[in-house]
Order: C-alpha cells, then structure tokens, then sequence
C-alpha cells in the first residue's frame, strides 16, 4: 500500500507539474507550438495510470482537488473528472469551482477545458444561473472553448447585468457557430455603451455580420477616439478602403498603438512610411507597435533582444525581467528593408508576411510552429471572419485538435478555391 500511495502521489505531482509547464510553454515564444503536444501526451499518460489507481488514486485527486496551490488544485480538477465513477467526479469539481474566489478561476479554465468527459459541458450549464457573476463568465468561456455543449442555455447571459458576464457569453456564442444569435449580436451593437461596443461587435462578426463591418467603420470615422477595439477589428476584418481611417487615427495619441496594429494587419503598402515614422516616436510602446506592423507585412525576421517584465515573476516589490526577442525598432534597418521590398508590391493593394494578402497567409501563420499565440487566435479570427465558415479554432486547445482544424481550414480554402 506504502508503495501504491508513493505511485498515485507521483502521477499527481507530475500532472500538476505538466499541466502548469504546458501553460507556461503555449505563451513562451521560444517554443515551437506543436512541441507541446509532448507534455499533453504524458498528461493523458499519467491520468490513465491514475485511472486504474483505484481508491488510493481517488484519495489523491481529491487531496489535490482541496489544494490552495494553483498547479495541484488544476491537476486535482483535470483527474477528479476522468476518475468518475460516472459523474461523481463532476459533481466534485462543480463543488470546488464553486466556492472558488474571482481571482482563482482563470487557473481552472486550461484543465476543465482538456478533461474528456462526455457530460462534462451539460453539468458545466448548471452553474451559468450562479448569483456569482465571476462564476457564470467563467464557465461560459470554458464551455466556448469545449465546443461540445449547447447554446441555448448560454443565451440568456446575453442579457446579464455584468458586463463580464455578457462578454463571455458573446464569446461563448460565436465561438460555438451559432448564427440564429445574429440578430441579438447586431441589435446589442447598436445599443451597447462604446466601453462594450467592440464585444458585440466581433461576435457579430465571427457569425457574418456584414453590418458589424460598417458599424465599426462609422465608429472610426467619428470625430474623437473610437471605442476601444474598434479600430483593432477594422484591421482584422477590414480592407484597402479603409487605410484612409485608420491612418488618420494614428495621428492620435488616445489611439496610436490599435491604430499601428491596425495598420499592419490591413497591410496597405502606403502604410510603411506612416510605420517607418513611427519607429522614431518617444514612447516604446508605439516603437514597437509600429515595428510589429512592419514585420508583419514584410515577413522579415529583423528581431531585437531586449530586457522585459517577467508577469507573476518575484517578490512583491520587486519585478525580474528576461530577454525577449522582438521585431526590432532599428528605423534605419527597416529603411533598407523597406527599400528592398518596395517594388515587388507594386500595384498590391494589401501585403501579408511580404505576400498579396489572401486567406492561405493566414492559413500560413495558423500553421507555422513559431507564430505567437496573440497572433494565431488572431489569425484563426480572420479565417472565420472573411470565410465565413464556423470551422472553429482556439491556439490553446490540444494540439491534435488544432491540426484537425488547420485541416479543416485546408479543406475549405482548396473548395473555396475551386468555385
């Protein structure tokens, strides 16, 4: 028994230890995304040891399940559920999800989201009626990112009275494909407060709302700041036409770093002076915005290593900081770049990674190990928005699971290309 106890106990540290790592893996910029797949593997290794442990695994789960620390409490979450008997093991969780505090639940999201169980997504929807606004948000993003429970029951919290809520919701919806939302999407669009316009209207979008579009471009042409984000999704599901826009914002302080954003992601050749300017401006945050706007057009690996903030990292007080590599803000460098790549986009009216923008390069930059997780939600936005297809994808899902989306989107760009 001494010895069974030590094996169980084992496979529970590592789970706590794997699942913590796999996080911290999918927002290193130095790993390769599908390198990732090695530590989900020895997950699912571990939990199937666990799961013929009997009562002395069940003893384990359950003291993890109890635990205060994140790494143990999401190890006990993820097995508790495959455990069972049955639901048990559901109910179990349900219980300790639900006395958790605000600040705890983004810590539960990764392990509810990888536990296999078939009722898992169903016994999720008992808690969206939760007086805790911060439960209900919660457990309505983690069943958008399941993508294996209905949506009906997520309808109601598109009227909640907590914003949060309301956004997690609208997450959840249109993550989820479910265009009869459409008409909701659109009229809360144009009722919603501007601190909440940009939710509705990338809902909206993501199910295809073409009044979304306009709804967006007469907010940037408004004389004054654009609602937050606003003027980041004109970028993402924009065009040519509205360059105009978008660079008369960057000449804002409210809205330079969305508008430089904006702006490489439309990738209008005429913006690249607008950007090369920019890389000479005081502030780092609208160097290096400009920078990443250029590197994304151009695709060139001009990069820099710099010192940044380590998020979470030391004691309070403190701050550490490691090297980062990023676009470099070099202006002179880009300058030649520039000069360089200037008459190979003659007559392009948008460019991506130094190609004619079309959706393949998004399909590209879904698919490349070393494109950012910011980056390939981003892209995996743009697919659906401009496809118009609800394949679905999420960077943080398990990786076989995005490589059968990537093949989906393979599959409808090779259709959509032979209309």
């Amino acid at each position: 028994m001494a010895f069974l106890q030590g094996l169980q106990e084992q496979h529970m540290s590592e789970l706590a230890f794997l699942l913590a790592q796999r996080q911290r893996q999918l927002n290193d910029a130095k790993v390769e995304w599908p390198d990732v797949e090695l530590l989900e593997t020895r997950v699912l290794r571990h939990s199937e040891a666990m799961c013929v442990g009997g009562d002395v695994a069940l003893s384990c789960a359950r003291e993890a399940l109890a635990s205060d620390a994140f790494d143990e409490l999401a190890a006990g979450l993820y097995v508790r559920v495959l455990l069972g008997p049955g639901e048990e093991g559901i109910n179990e969780v349900l219980e300790r999800i639900s006395g958790l505090d605000a600040a705890s639940l983004p810590h539960c999201t990764q392990p509810l989201m990888l536990a296999q169980h078939p009722r898992m997504s169903s016994r999720l929807e008992d808690l969206l009626t939760s007086s805790v606004p911060s439960l209900r948000a919660f457990v309505a993003r983690v069943m958008g990112l399941r993508r294996d429970g209905g949506t009906e029951s997520l309808l109601p919290l598109l009227e909640d009275e907590v914003l949060e809520v309301r956004a997690a919701a609208a997450f959840a919806v249109s993550a989820l494909g479910y265009r009869p939302a459409l008409p909701a999407f659109e009229r809360k669009l144009t009722q919603a407060a501007a601190c909440e316009m940009h939710v509705w209207a990338l809902a909206a979008l993501r199910v295809g709302s073409a009044r979304a579009l306009q709804v967006c471009r007469q907010a940037c042409r408004t004389v004054g700041t654009p609602p937050p984000r606003l003027t980041w999704l004109l970028g993402v599901a924009g065009d040519a036409q509205d360059f105009g826009v978008v660079r008369t914002l960057s000449g804002r302080a409210a809205s330079l770093v969305e508008s430089l954003d904006a702006l490489g992601l439309l990738g209008v050749p005429a913006a690249v002076p607008v950007l090369l300017e920019h890389l000479g401006h005081d502030a780092p945050e609208v160097k290096s915005a400009a920078a990443a706007a250029l590197a994304l057009m151009t695709g060139v690996e001009l990069t820099e290593t710099v010192e940044l903030p380590v998020e979470g990292a030391g004691d309070v007080g403190e701050m550490e900081s490691a090297p980062r590599v990023r676009p470099s803000t070099d202006s002179s460098a880009w300058r030649v770049e520039w000069e360089a790549h200037r008459p190979r986009w003659e007559g392009a009216s948008r460019v991506r990674l130094g190609q004619p923008f079309h959706l393949s390069v998004c399909l590209q930059e879904l698919a490349h190990p070393r494109t950012s997780l910011a980056d390939r939600e981003r892209a995996g936005l743009e697919l659906a928005i401009r496809s118009g297809q609800s394949v679905g994808f999420h960077p943080e899902w398990p990786v076989h699971y995005q490589r059968q989306a990537i093949e989906q989107w393979r599959q409808v760009r090779t259709v959509q290309a032979r209309r």
